[in-house]
């Protein structure tokens, strides 16, 4: 398997903390990754460096077989990479419609039809966009939001899409509905990194994962065996040792 994204040593400091401390990590084209931990694990502030949102204090970004260190969003977008964003932020007095044409915004002057086309393919995966294409996008139900978040970052048409805290906020019933989409989406070939803290929903989907702890990698591999081990269902899956 070939690698589409590869992490080496990579350090995020803002002023004198360090929020990440030399991070290894890598994505293999056509893979599902999934990232877990708990807050202030320093999950976030990694993804903020690896799409370009902050510089790196150290470490390399590799993308595709090329150096992408330091390169900025739209840089990182062009290049094939989108992110699904913490909190979805999805631009709220836009409709339906203008955040996913926004999605597009690296394409659509060289590629018109090919956007309307990713539209409707978005459009079938999520129905309930249909249903509100012209109602702005603050009003939608957070679960409606993350939708439209999902099918905003895929109408740049990526290689890799990286997504950040697919659960917050979110109902059990919305995830069951989420979660698969991006199984399918993985089935057709989308590399996807998920950056999760709900663990037991980034396990049951993902192929490897990598638990983070105050900005370091603790440990990682397999998902269906991390599901098993002792570290995990303590740390992240509710079991508690009993003295």
């Amino acid at each position: 398997m070939s690698t589409i994204l590869s992490v080496s040593g990579l350090r995020v400091s803002y002023g004198r903390i360090e929020a990440v401390r030399g991070v290894d990590l890598s994505v293999g084209t056509g893979e599902f990754v999934g990232i877990i931990g708990s807050n202030g694990a320093g999950k976030t502030s990694m993804l903020r460096a690896v799409t370009g949102v902050v510089r790196p204090a150290a470490g390399s970004v590799t993308f595709d077989g090329a150096d992408a260190t330091g390169l900025k969003s739209h840089q990182m977008v062009a290049r094939g990479l989108a992110m699904v964003p913490e909190g979805r932020m999805v631009f709220a007095d836009q409709s339906v419609r203008d955040n996913l044409v926004l999605g597009a915004y690296s394409r659509i002057a060289s590629d018109p039809r090919g956007v309307e086309e990713d539209i409707e393919k978005t459009l079938g995966m999520f129905p309930r966009l249909r249903e509100r294409i012209g109602q702005q996008a603050g009003t939608l139900s957070g679960g409606e939001q993350q939708m439209l978040a999902i099918a905003r970052g895929l109408l740049s048409r990526p290689r890799l899409l990286i997504i950040d805290e697919l659960s917050l906020g979110l109902a059990p019933k919305i995830l069951d509905m989420l979660f698969p989409v991006l199984t399918e989406l993985n089935r057709q070939g989308l590399s996807i990194l998920l950056v999760e803290q709900m663990a037991s929903y980034a396990l049951a989907v993902t192929h490897r994962t990598y638990v983070m702890e105050n900005g370091r990698v603790l440990f990682d591999g397999p998902s269906a065996e991390l599901a098993g081990d002792d570290r995990v269902l303590d740390a992240y899956l509710g079991r508690r040792t009993r003295h």
